[in-house]
């Protein structure tokens, strides 16, 4: 008897799932449909992925500055009245800022992009942005002035050609130069992997997790007359034992008898080993931490919040400054540009060390003259301290100088005057 394309005998004891999971493939026409940037979310190694991204950058604060000097020292100012902050705060009608975030962090990481229709009246600024399935974007440049021009496609059918200056485009890596590649296509035989692993546990303990059965003829029987019986047999058998009817009494045709049952163990068909396996393959591929997707072998209490901090470095500040930059250049006037205007997101929020840890950091800036009082409760959220409480001034060490100065000795001491003469004249003089 043969299932699923293997010759299933008594001494066949064991299945690999890597051998199940390859049969599988090849029987089935590989198990699934094929892994996109659409149903990669079945995924639960990306789900964790896209959902952790996502909700960083939407929590995120993103503000407009103008880098400006004052006293010879550069500084930025914080624009809230700008356009493009007004923008960025509300994007468009349907989506309220943290939403827009969070759908644009999921297809930037999925798709490898990004797009959003730039809505602008005839004058004036940008009024809204309309976020388009990056799929649905396909974008052509012309050899001849290298000019860009979007293809894209409507859910109506409808084509629509639009210059990729009405665009916000915001992309990663791309092997064309033009669009962003995803690393869900470019692993998608390793989430595959993970989905079928998936699917084949829920289908093991959906039939309550009973061995594959095994069905043998007694010697003298003649077996099934047709194949077409064989077939029949097997489908009453599933029917009627399988799912919720397990452990139902059975009764088997005359000239049939029951073998001993082929054995699936978990931890000899390596299916723990290939879920973490996988798991790891497709973490490495995001470029994540291992402990966000729930792999916590190598975690320990004291690497998590390193690991965490590793995360927002490596992984949210790229992302985040990818935004940045496409921002900048589709958002911004020439007028801004000339001003210094930017975009940046502000991680300090996320990469803040604990409280401990910072306070120490910031008094030992406030105690060497780097920060004034109102500016550390300023970090801290705090109000500023009353005008005449010196709020906004420096400290400087006393012990300390300037650089290249010259070193001003100190004025020599004043010998006190001797004890039995208090006003420094002697007895003769007084007499």
């Amino acid at each position: 008897m043969k299932f699923l394309g293997f010759d299933i005998r008594r001494e066949q004891k064991n299945l690999n799932l890597q051998d199940f999971v390859s049969r599988l493939l090849s029987v089935q026409g590989g198990g699934l449909a094929p892994v996109t940037p659409d149903n990669c979310m079945a995924s639960p190694t990306v789900h964790a992925i896209v959902t952790a991204i996502s909700r960083r950058l939407s929590v995120t604060p993103v503000h407009v500055y103008r880098s400006a000097t004052k006293d010879g020292r550069a500084f930025k100012e914080k624009m809230p009245n700008h356009p493009v902050a007004k923008l960025l705060a509300y994007p468009n009608k349907w989506q309220t800022r943290a939403a827009f975030w969070a759908d644009a962090a999921s297809a930037y990481v999925r798709y490898g992009r990004f797009y959003a229709f730039k809505v602008q009246g005839s004058t004036g600024p940008i009024r809204e942005l309309l976020p388009i399935v990056p799929s649905r974007v396909c974008l052509e440049q012309d050899q001849a002035n290298w000019s860009v021009i979007a293809r894209i496609t409507h859910a109506s059918g409808q084509i629509e050609e639009k210059p990729l200056s009405k665009l916000l485009h915001v992309r990663g890596a791309s092997r064309n130069f033009l669009e962003g590649d995803s690393p869900v296509e470019d692993v998608a035989q390793a989430i595959a992997l993970e989905i079928l692993a998936e699917k084949f546990g829920n289908s093991f303990f959906n039939n309550g997790a009973i061995p594959l059965m095994i069905f043998k003829f007694i010697e003298g029987s003649k077996g099934f007359k047709t194949p077409e019986q064989e077939k029949q047999f097997i489908a009453d058998f599933q029917n009627a034992l399988g799912g919720n009817n397990r452990h139902k009494a059975m009764l088997l045709p005359a000239g049939m008898a029951t073998g001993d049952p082929v054995k699936i163990e978990n931890d000899k068909a390596q299916f723990l080993e290939t879920r973490k396996y996988q798991r790891t393959v497709i973490a490495g591929a995001f470029g994540v931490p291992p402990h966000l997707v729930g792999d916590l072998e190598r975690a320990t209490f004291n690497n998590v919040e390193q690991q965490d901090q590793d995360f927002t470095l490596n992984v949210i500040m790229p992302v985040a400054q990818a935004f940045e930059a496409a921002m900048e250049r589709d958002l911004l006037t020439d007028e801004d540009w000339s001003r210094g205007v930017v975009i940046r997101f502000n991680l300090d929020s996320i990469l803040r060390a604990d409280f401990k840890s910072r306070q120490e950091g910031l008094q030992m800036q406030r105690l060497n003259g780097v920060l004034a009082a109102d500016e550390w409760r300023e970090i801290e959220g705090k109000n500023p301290l009353d005008e005449d409480n010196g709020g906004d001034e420096y400290w400087r060490p006393a012990n300390m100088m300037v650089a290249g100065e010259p070193v001003v000795a100190p004025p020599p001491p004043v010998a006190a005057p001797p004890p039995n003469e208090p006003n420094g004249a002697s007895d003769d003089n007084a007499q």
